[in-house]
């Protein structure tokens, strides 16, 4: 888990990435986006960056 922690403070770009989906999917989602959007979106951003990250990084401890 430590490792894991580690190298998730390395590699903060897929969790940009999901955030930059997120607020992408918004937007084209509502017409006036609001507070309640913005937090849906900040949610739903982590949650596929740090999907992304999880999954690439289990591919690299299979390898090792």
């Amino acid at each position: 888990m430590k490792i894991y922690l580690k190298e998730r403070y390395k590699s903060y770009i897929s969790i940009t990435f999901g955030l930059l989906i997120g607020f992408i999917v918004v937007t084209f989602l509502f017409d006036k986006p609001d507070y309640t959007s913005a937090v849906v979106a900040i949610l739903f951003g982590l949650i596929i960056g740090e999907l992304l990250f999880y999954s690439r990084w289990s591919r690299r401890k299979k390898r090792e």
